[in-house]
């Protein structure tokens, strides 16, 4: 169970890396103030307290990236899986506030929910078979407004 674990913290500290060097302005940041260097000295107080880190810091990405366009989504989610990363629309599933809020409403609002939808649901990720049923009728509901 450990090696899971250690897997997939790995994986999502990968994300981070890949996340922060295409989309975060980081010129002007010293090194040592950068994500992974802050990740790596929150890893050195416990692993605990690195896990929190970086899921905070990988919700604040999934937050972040809601305003890409669905081209954008699909581009990194191709890279991200050619470097056998997680990716985004993945971790929306798991950590997006919006994708939960429109599971529990059950019903899209606009353009950017129905986008983070077809992003998920395109997703190769594996999904119940409830959910992508789900996001499925989601989906097609809005699509015949």
């Amino acid at each position: 169970m450990q090696k899971a674990a250690d897997s997939e913290y790995a994986t999502m500290k990968a994300f981070l890396s890949f996340y922060t060097d295409r989309y975060c302005n980081l010129v002007n940041l010293p090194p040592e103030k950068r994500p992974i260097a802050y990740l790596e000295i929150l890893e050195k107080m416990g692993i605990s307290t690195a896990v929190r880190g970086l899921r905070q810091a990988i919700n604040d990405c999934v937050e972040e990236s809601l305003h890409f366009d669905h081209k954008e989504v699909e581009r990194l989610d191709t890279e991200l899986r050619a470097h056998g990363i997680v990716t985004l629309s993945e971790l929306r599933r798991r950590y997006s506030k919006a994708y939960a809020k429109i599971k529990k409403r059950a019903r899209i609002q606009n353009d950017t929910e129905y986008y983070l939808i077809r992003n998920v649901l395109d997703d190769p990720t594996e999904k119940t078979a409830d959910e992508r049923e789900l996001l499925a009728k989601l989906a097609f509901d809005y699509e015949g407004i």
